[in-house]
């Protein structure tokens, strides 16, 4: 079995990076392949859900502004997400605004190359909402990875929790995403999560695996709610959590 690696990226924040790095984690835990779980964000919101013991936080290594006039300040740092990723399997989270610098890093030292030649295989997931920003920045990233991972497999993830993407249809940038698809993107669906206790499951920073541990009443005592709303809480994200497995297990490299 070759080792393989799942990078989730978009320049633009809250497009829902986190939690579809998190679902992913528990699909390949469940499926027998666990992911040794990085994040390179200097907020490492990832590790403020999992735990960070669990999670290995790359941090940038120089802060915004000094990154921005250059770059390579914080290339010695990134490197060592090379030597993890050859070492075992990986799942690597891209904070905002981080995907150009590492996909600039990424291409000046040849790591696509390199993957290829040590056999590691690569899924790169570029989770959009229906937003223009986001929009735009996942399709630059799609392109940008093309040109640096040609041997990636992407994916294209149309997060609906913040709105569907009918009005997108007919637009220019999704003519730009019908292309990619004839060049072997793979779209595929976020569901939107009705759980009455949605935010409040993010605001205690619940990893899913924990959110399925909880009953009823352990629900209403952290969040609040009723005990019949809890109870639908419970219920709804249990529901959503399946249908987000129906959807991206037939994507898990096993």
């Amino acid at each position: 079995m070759s080792i393989h690696t799942v990078w989730i990226m978009n320049g633009k924040g809250g497009v829902g990076k986190s939690v579809l790095m998190m679902a992913l984690s528990w699909l390949y835990d469940a499926m027998g392949r666990p992911l040794r779980l990085i994040d390179i964000d200097d907020k490492a919101k990832l590790a403020e859900f999992v735990g960070h013991d669990k999670v290995l936080s790359l941090r940038i290594g120089a802060n915004a502004e000094a990154l921005r006039a250059d770059p390579s300040l914080a290339y010695s740092y990134w490197d060592q997400l090379a030597a993890e990723i050859l070492e075992r399997d990986t799942g690597v989270d891209l904070g905002a605004n981080m995907d150009r610098h590492i996909l600039s890093w990424a291409k000046k030292s040849e790591l696509g190359e390199l993957l290829t030649e040590s056999g590691v295989t690569m899924d790169v997931y570029v989770p959009v909402t229906a937003d223009p920003l986001a929009v735009a920045g996942g399709i630059e990233a799609l392109e940008t990875v093309a040109d640096v991972f040609p041997n990636s497999r992407r994916i294209l993830v149309l997060n609906n929790m913040a709105g569907h993407f009918n009005a997108y249809e007919s637009t220019p940038e999704f003519e730009k995403i019908a292309i990619m698809r004839a060049d072997g993107l793979i779209v595929v669906g976020m569901d939107e999560c009705l759980s009455e206790a949605w935010t409040d499951f993010e605001r205690l920073k619940l990893p899913p695996w924990r959110v399925l541990k909880m009953n009823a009443p352990t629900v209403a005592q952290q969040t609040g709610l009723g005990i019949l709303a809890a109870k639908r809480a419970v219920g709804d994200y249990a529901s959503w959590l399946k249908h987000l497995q129906q959807t991206f297990a037939p994507l898990v490299m096993v």
